[in-house]
């Protein structure tokens, strides 16, 4: 919601703001993946590398399709993701 509150507050056209957005998705979970398992630095840039060349096809795709072909709907997605504040051990400690 705040990138999408910011991305409207802008002139920025509706793909680059999306390609934005997707590539500051795909540079978290490839840091994510870093940490979580043995992939090294290396590892996780060269998914990142090769993650670039697919998003502006995936953009192109998710921008062209009607509204009503388009969802995000995942209910308890942020009570799900905040779980692991009750776990006891948690893999990434702040």
């Amino acid at each position: 919601m705040a990138f999408a509150l910011a991305a409207a507050q802008t002139a920025a056209p509706v793909c680059d703001c999306v390609l934005a957005c997707a590539f500051g998705w795909a540079e978290n979970m490839s840091q994510a993946a870093i940490k979580a398992v043995p992939l090294g630095q290396t590892g996780g840039q060269r998914i990142l590398a090769r993650l670039l060349h697919a998003i502006p096809a995936a953009v192109d795709k998710a921008i062209a399709l009607p509204d009503d072909q388009r969802q995000a709907f995942s209910p308890m997605l942020a009570i799900l993701s905040a779980q692991h504040e009750t776990q006891y051990s948690r893999l990434f400690r702040s």
